[in-house]
């Protein structure tokens, strides 16, 4: 019997080994990730993304990350892929996920996903297949934060680069892609360090400049942390024990791959990630009290644990 096959498609200009501009790590994850746990519970046979994106004006509007992300992963064997997917992407009859409510797909017909549908929704409860297999195919050398043995148990991420610094409280309550006021971050470092009686250590992961984020690294030990890409902070930020969260799926996925409490501006908590402890997770305003959950947090011995770490070598 035929196979069914699925695509995750990045971006509208998809050439299958390459593509033109197109979204953030943090949003194409969205695609591949639901793509991976729709062909995982119907046993189609996914075929490896065009993960490597050229965008021009990363060069000019983010010089710190040109954002291309052709480095970061490799396939697996349960992946087609270089040569062998290219007659699947040209030759097989495509049908959109959107099409699958009139009923299932034909033997050799391929399923294609875009876009942030639903967001964690869709493939929410499935972390373990998801971690694991972003884990697997990421390369090795972005995994040092990651399998850190002592991670900083508080994270901060600041999302600066591209996104918009807005006039008012209430537009960046009600506007996507905010640049959020560092005040808000130091604020929110100081009540928790209030709370729990002491300097928390706290790393600062970040495309800001040295200059942007000044006062906050002036502040005791707060450590800026860069481990050399967008997939290696992510994962790094998994294994924090606390999140103060910025505007950003990058934040999101990484509160939802390591199960970590957040602590996220007024309207930025778009969607519940905690699973078992929904909560552990709050949106917090300057003035406002820290929940009460914030300091066991922080006490407790709870280093995230590294499940799904990859038990085999991977060739890089």
């Amino acid at each position: 019997m035929k196979a069914v096959f699925s695509y995750p498609r990045l971006s509208k200009a998809d050439f299958a080994y390459f593509r033109i501009g197109g979204n953030g790590l943090g949003n194409l994850l969205f695609t591949w990730a639901r793509c991976l746990s729709a062909s995982r519970r119907n046993h189609w046979r996914m075929i490896w993304p065009a993960w490597y994106s050229h965008k021009p004006k990363n060069k000019r509007v983010n010089p710190y990350d040109h954002r291309t992300y052709g480095d970061l992963f490799i396939p697996t064997n349960e992946y087609i892929s270089g040569l062998a997917k290219l007659p699947h992407l040209l030759f097989r009859r495509r049908i959109s996920e959107a099409q699958l409510v009139q009923g299932p797909p034909k033997p050799g017909q391929l399923v294609q996903f875009r876009g942030m549908e639903g967001k964690f929704e869709p493939f929410l409860h499935n972390l373990e297949l998801v971690r694991t297999e972003l884990l697997r195919i990421t390369r090795n050398r972005h995994l040092v934060g990651y399998l850190a043995d002592d991670p900083a148990p508080l994270a901060l991420h600041i999302r600066r680069g591209d996104f918009l610094r807005r006039g008012s409280f209430d537009d960046i309550v009600q506007n996507r892609n905010s640049l959020l006021p560092l005040e808000w971050y130091i604020a929110a470092l100081e009540q928790v360090r209030e709370n729990i009686g002491k300097p928390v250590r706290a790393s600062v992961f970040s495309d800001g400049t040295a200059e942007e984020l000044a006062p906050l690294l002036r502040m005791k030990r707060v450590q800026r942390v860069e481990y050399g890409s967008s997939i290696a902070d992510i994962l790094a930020m998994a294994r924090s024990r606390l999140l103060i969260g910025s505007d950003s799926t990058f934040s999101q996925w990484a509160s939802y791959l390591g199960q970590v409490p957040g602590i996220w501006h007024p309207g930025k908590l778009k969607q519940s990630l905690m699973l078992l402890q929904p909560a552990l997770e709050t949106e917090w305003a300057q003035g406002d009290s820290m929940p009460d959950w914030v300091v066991p947090v922080l006490e407790s011995d709870r280093t995230p644990s590294r499940r799904g770490s990859p038990t085999m070598e991977i060739e890089q």
